[in-house]
């Protein structure tokens, strides 16, 4: 009876959860087993693809040991360290989303399901890892161990997945995976959700291969299972496995000649039932946000759908090089002068129906297209590679002409993603060393912070921080204010009221007119504001800190960011970089 008792409470508690989490457990079983007896009792397959070797690194026995390979191992070894170096290097918990951290799981709570009906938001799965990661440690570098593996898993199944190319070939299209802006945006983030997408993705890829070399139900019912796992994750992933199923559905019939008997070979009933596992997600879906679909959050962050195409135009030109290389495959497949690659022509029609979504949403973040660009760098390099022998002597320049843009422009915006957020992660928390020696030379006084160019919510995630060093901020806790905390104020906005900083904390933010004596104003490394805007507060008091970002680019480089739509928050930014680009200050107002 005690027992029950104790666990009654918890389970109400958690009834929403433990639904969810039992209808995913339902449509998995259900699926694997359906897998298992339709894959089991089907035709033997057609597909030319099934007649490989198994996967593996597949070396000529002249590959292996030569310095050409050992070389090109060692090179990649360098990278792959430098590349974990750069995720560790200058990190902490004070970056954007990072009050995640700082108010749930460095506290001792769980990271509830993402699941906000309100906000249109149904990906269950992510961010769950952080759940266990939490009960072995609380440092930076601790939670850093688990995306650390999850990238060398990612390495080495990319390594392995294509054994058509040369050990060289694929350690060029690992690194080049690895330096898209959108993948380095999402390996040096925690709060990532694409980073799961790309991991799950790859062990589904994998398993896939399998399949179609093993024909095993073992093979299948671990592609179920992964399937599963991936659409979970992030919610445009059940477009990718949509419109993977349903292009190699169509592709299988209709080559070389249309026959819709091929509907019941081994691997059309897989995909059949990979299409009905996307199809059951958007039932999920609208039955947990409900038949009208709120789309709260991407009306948040809707844009002018212009300013969207240029701007993944501008930070991006993989997905649309995999549009354009698709639909002249789809082109040659129909005039019956190539044969489709189910496993690839598949992967790409995926990723431009999970790019498209984006579009269509008219929303903007660098992330977003890390499934897209890994697969466009694998099929796009992939056929490049093959092919490069057949390409005419008077196309091979303009072929590398447009490698070394998209190199070019991969390198160019990596460099403003990791710079910018190194530098806002060493500007915060100087700041915040600042006001923490203020709190603890008189711990009876509040303390005020006025930030005048910053927004509700990166107030709030100062905020959140300063509370995870032990500063006790106004509401963080749930309480109300206390005259030993720190309270936060912000330039008065017209009808403003003071309350939450933003809707889903409790964190407080009050409106002043302006700082008061004994205020220590703050200005945030990335507060889009001019030198002279700043000067204005940094000459009327007296500057406890200033703040220049690690290794400055020069100025007469800000030219090249200018043209960059990316905000340190990962959003689209319409204004050139500010003057004082990176610099921050704390000011104790006279």
């Amino acid at each position: 009876m005690v027992f029950f008792e104790r666990i009654l409470p918890w389970v109400m508690r958690h009834s929403g959860t433990l639904r969810i989490g039992l209808i995913w457990i339902t449509i998995t079983v259900a699926a694997a087993i359906c897998v298992a007896l339709v894959v089991g009792r089907a035709a033997a397959p057609i597909s030319q693809e099934a007649t490989q070797r198994p996967i593996g690194f597949a070396l000529r026995r002249r590959q292996v040991g030569t310095p050409s390979t050992d070389a090109t191992f060692a090179l990649l070894a360098t990278f792959i360290a430098s590349y974990i170096a750069l995720m560790v290097g200058w990190e902490a918990f004070a970056y954007y989303d990072d009050s995640v951290f700082n108010l749930i799981t460095l506290k001792g709570h769980n990271i509830p399901l993402w699941v906000q009906p309100e906000d249109g938001r149904f990906q269950p799965l992510a961010f769950e890892e952080f759940n266990l990661v939490r009960h072995f440690t609380d440092t930076i570098t601790g939670y850093q161990v688990l995306p650390i593996v999850q990238l060398l898993i990612i390495s080495i199944i990319i390594l392995i997945i294509d054994r058509e190319l040369s050990i060289a070939a694929r350690c060029i299209l690992l690194i080049s995976v690895l330096l898209t802006p959108s993948i380095l945006a999402t390996f040096t983030s925690l709060l990532a959700s694409e980073r799961s997408f790309l991991f799950f993705l790859m062990f589904f890829a994998l398993s896939i291969k399998r399949f179609e070399q093993s024909q095993s139900v073992a093979s299948a019912v671990s592609t179920v299972i992964f399937t599963q796992l991936v659409i979970y994750s992030k919610e445009t992933a059940f477009l990718l496995l949509l419109g993977f199923a349903v292009s190699r559905l169509m592709f299988r019939c209709a080559t070389p000649h249309f026959d819709l008997g091929r509907l019941w070979v081994k691997e059309s009933r897989l995909d059949l039932v990979l299409f009905s596992l996307a199809t059951l997600f958007l039932i999920f879906y609208f039955g947990v946000v409900g038949i009208d679909g709120n789309m709260n959050y991407a009306v948040r962050a809707r844009l002018p759908r212009s300013h969207v195409v240029l701007g993944y135009i501008t930070v991006d030109l993989l997905p649309w090089l995999i549009i354009g290389v698709l639909l002249a495959r789809i082109y040659l497949i129909l005039r019956h002068r190539v044969a489709p690659l189910l496993f690839w022509d598949g992967l790409a029609a995926g990723g431009v129906a999970c790019f498209f979504a984006y579009i269509y949403l008219s929303i903007f973040r660098v992330h977003y297209p890390a499934p897209v660009d890994l697969i466009a760098v694998l099929y796009v390099g992939r056929f490049a590679v093959l092919s490069w022998k057949k390409v005419p002597s008077w196309a091979k320049p303009a072929v590398t002409a447009l490698v070394l843009i998209v190199l070019f422009q991969d390198i160019l915006v990596s460099t403003f993603v990791v710079f910018e957020r190194k530098n806002v992660i060493q500007g915060k928390t100087r700041i915040a060393s600042v006001v923490q020696a203020q709190y603890r030379r008189d711990r009876l006084k509040s303390i005020r912070l006025f930030f005048p160019f910053a927004g509700g919510f990166t107030t709030m995630e100062f905020g959140a921080y300063l509370n995870s060093l032990g500063v006790p901020v106004e509401g963080a806790t749930g309480e109300v204010s206390s005259p030993n905390g720190v309270v936060l104020t912000r330039a008065s906005r017209v009808s403003a009221k003071d309350g939450p900083c933003v809707e889903w904390t409790n964190i407080t933010c009050h409106f002043v007119p302006g700082p008061t004596p004994g205020d220590l104003v703050i200005v945030l490394p990335d507060d889009n504001a001019s030198l002279a805007k700043v000067s204005a507060y940094r000459d009327k008091g007296v500057v406890l800190l200033y703040s220049e970002p690690r290794l400055p680019i020069p100025r007469w480089l800000h030219s090249l960011f200018d043209g960059l739509p990316i905000g340190s928050q990962g959003t689209y930014r319409y204004d050139p970089l500010p003057d004082r680009w990176m610099d921050a200050s704390v000011t104790k107002w006279q």
